[in-house]
């Protein structure tokens, strides 16, 4: 459903201030001379625009002012150089709008017309503008107030908005990278024409526009006033799919904002849950749809291809207590296999499992099955990490895979998860917790009920996607190293980790990744605000317990395949932004009601308190 959003007001009226107008500062320039007044018309668009679409300048902002002499009680031509006053710098700070020339009325009382426009760009010729959203884009305005003689004080400069907004939130569905299709990117504006017909001559050249990314699905372009083409569509992409959204409305006008709320039917990877909640005795269907898209869309993986093109299946890899599953079957599309799905079917108690979808007889993406009573919707709790009184953060009461949330019942720590791999590791064992216990010991179990135990074994080298091939192939695996910083991942200590799939967090975005292990509509927490998701607002170096209870102290999975640390709570972020190597995860440990943050190699595997999306 698309809504339109018309300032007609704003587009029709050229005139002086008004009500509607914001003003945005009163101050006087940084030289004695003529005090300028900078307001914006009517609720418009940018320089900042808020989801209201009101408009402010920032701190920083720069505007570009012209002045011509006005003779005869007739407005002046402004030329392209030797004006009254060329191309002045207005700059705001602090507030203060700051001038980097003085500007004076002429000493015989000549009146003069003033000429603005934003943003502020050098060796500009105000009558030929250029403007091409196809390479840089940005919300031009322009202001003009003519006849001011020196009995004026101040000189209030009202800006309007030269291009049309396009507003573009995915409400529901999956797309990224949108652009927008159809249209004339290109411009020249005359700043001398400005109020007139004259003030826009459009390009020619139809070019793809890439839209600016404001927030997780939500997008904006400036777009030159004009007739919308027939075949103009705003486009979404969800790896190699796209969709098409055409536009209903006709034209494009200055002035004018258009909201437009998607529906996708666009499928993407990192919306394709690693996790799946049942009860006992019930079953869950899902998916393969990921087996196939993970090794089609990451190329670094194996270039494109599939593993093994061969028959499809699935397995049960392991569970953590006997006759947790009962089946897993394979339910095949003969005519679309990559829309056949898999089901599980649990017993009558709780515990965790991992279920492997198989092509041609090799594992090529792995599920967690969570079977729990549990709702992950019941008892959450909001987190506000900065102080603005909103919450950041909305987590769950216990860790993903627990089955309690009592921190001193051992069945609360739940599944440890190398950092940034989707697979999960049970943690549970009677010799658990204890430093220096091997996770081959923990009691696992196949689909006969036969034991089951993890394999450990060393990083091979330094390439990337061989590590990430063989996870995906060899479930139950643990890889150690040789200690930190190294990684499962790569042996190079300094690895720029030039990777497909933005493991846990979309960095450019914020948005769950491919390999998040949460289930749908949750996920790893990632740093907001700057700080932490469990950093306190009063001090950014001091951690804070959740507010629901403390976390149980589960330690950690060592590089080396023994716990540690199981004196402390240890709970990996979705970050890989280590300060100090790229191969460290960010994480929160707390001991005994403190808390610091610390960067733990992605060889090691913590705990994960998961977070709902898009709060």
């Amino acid at each position: 459903m698309k809504k339109l959003i018309f300032f007609s007001a704003s587009l029709l009226i050229l005139a002086s201030c008004s009500q509607d107008e914001e003003l945005i500062s009163n101050a006087q320039n940084s030289v004695s001379g003529i005090k300028f007044e900078l307001v914006t018309a009517g609720s418009q668009t940018r320089v900042t625009t808020d989801d209201n679409f009101k408009t402010t300048f920032d701190n920083g902002d720069q505007v570009g002012l012209f002045a011509v002499v006005h003779a005869s009680g007739e407005t002046a031509d402004l030329a392209s150089a030797g004006n009254y006053a060329d191309n002045y710098k207005l700059t705001l700070v602090d507030g203060q709008w700051m001038i980097d020339k003085d500007v004076a009325f002429p000493q015989d009382g000549t009146a003069l017309d003033f000429y603005a426009y934003y943003p502020y760009a050098e060796n500009v010729d105000p009558k030929a503008i250029a403007y091409d959203a196809s390479s840089s884009m940005y919300d031009l305005m322009m202001a003009k107030t003519a006849d001011i003689d020196n009995s004026t004080e101040t000189v209030t400069l009202t800006f309007y908005h030269q291009l049309g907004l396009l507003d573009a939130e995915i409400v529901a569905g999956s797309g990224s990278n949108l652009t927008v299709d159809g249209f004339c990117p290109t411009a020249s504006f005359n700043l001398g024409g400005f109020g007139t017909e004259n003030v826009m001559q459009l390009g020619s050249e139809v070019k793809s526009v890439k839209m600016d990314l404001m927030e997780a699905k939500h997008y904006r372009a400036y777009i030159p006033e004009q007739i919308v083409a027939e075949d103009a569509a705003i486009v979404l992409r969800a790896g190699n799919d796209t969709q098409n959204y055409s536009l209903a409305n006709e034209n494009v006008f200055a002035g004018l904002a258009y909201r437009y709320n998607i529906t996708s039917t666009l499928v993407s990877m990192a919306d394709l849950p690693n996790c799946y909640i049942v009860k006992p005795g019930e079953s869950v269907t899902f998916p393969v749809l990921k087996a196939f898209k993970v090794w089609r869309e990451i190329p670094y993986i194996n270039g494109g291809n599939l593993r093994n093109d061969g028959e499809l299946g699935a397995t049960l890899i392991w569970q953590d207590h006997q006759s947790l599953i009962s089946s897993v079957t394979l339910n095949p599309d003969a005519a679309q296999r990559e829309q056949s799905t898999v089901t599980v079917q649990a017993g009558n108690i709780e515990g965790n499992a991992l279920v492997s979808v198989t092509m041609g007889g090799d594992k090529v993406w792995s599920y967690h099955i969570w079977v729990t009573n549990f709702d992950p919707e019941q008892n959450t709790v909001g987190v506000d990490n900065n102080g603005d009184g909103v919450d950041d953060y909305i987590f769950m009461d216990r860790n993903l895979g627990a089955l309690s949330n009592d921190v001193n019942n051992p069945l609360s720590i739940g599944m440890y998860y190398q950092g940034c791999n989707n697979e999960p590791y049970a943690g549970f064992t009677d010799k658990f917790p204890t430093d220096g216990v091997s996770i081959t010991t923990i009691p696992l179990y196949d689909i006969e009920n036969n034991p089951y135990s993890y394999t450990v074994d060393g990083i091979w080298g330094d390439n990337q996607g061989q590590s990430t091939r063989r996870i995906l192939t060899f479930p139950g695996l643990f890889v150690t190293s040789k200690g930190e910083p190294y990684s499962w991942l790569t042996t190079d200590q300094n690895a720029d980790l030039l990777y497909g799939p933005n493991y846990w967090t979309v960095e450019a975005t914020g948005e769950k990744g491919v390999f998040d292990p949460s289930p749908a509509g949750w996920m790893v927490p990632n740093y907001r605000n700057g700080m932490s998701p469990w950093a306190s607002y009063v001090d950014g170096n001091t951690l804070v317990n959740d507010p629901l209870s403390t976390y149980p102290a589960g330690g950690r999975m060592r590089f080396d395949g023994t716990f540690g640390n199981t004196t402390s709570a240890m709970l990996f972020s979705g970050s890989m932004a280590a300060p100090s190597y790229p191969l460290k995860n960010q994480a929160a440990q707390f001991d005994n009601g403190w808390g610091q943050l610390n960067n733990y190699s992605t060889c090691n595997a913590l705990n994960v308190r998961c977070v709902k999306i898009n709060n």
